[in-house]
């Protein structure tokens, strides 16, 4: 941020989290983190699946997701780290330091969570 402007402007990491949660819904392969699923209806359900540091100008973010079975897990978690990183830095202008993720189960297509009734 340049000296010159008047004031300061922070970015609380909710915003990181709900940044990274879009973006990473974005991406194909995933079972968990898709707006059909309800997740972004609860308004503290990202939390589950994403922490986010900020320092100063830096962020990490890790990302805790289940990828549906075909898909090959090392690209998905690479789109991941990829979008995210893009996104974060686009629309915060923080620097994104690191992005973890944390592929904690295997989901076969059809057992995916119904979407919630409204």
């Amino acid at each position: 941020m340049a000296e010159a402007e008047k004031g300061r402007v922070s970015i609380s990491k909710d915003v990181v989290t709900a940044i990274t949660g879009i973006a990473v819904s974005e991406v194909k392969g995933i079972a968990n983190l898709r707006p059909g699923d309800g997740i972004f209806r609860r308004g503290e359900g990202m939390k589950r699946f994403v922490d986010t540091e900020v320092e100063g100008e830096s962020v990490k973010v890790t990302i805790r997701i289940s990828v549906l079975y075909g898909n090959q897990i090392h690209k998905v978690a690479k789109q991941v780290q990829t979008r995210v990183k893009a996104e974060v830095e686009r629309m915060t202008g923080l620097q994104v330091s690191a992005v973890d993720v944390d592929v904690q189960r295997m989901i076969d297509p059809e057992e995916t969570l119904p979407e919630e009734e409204e």
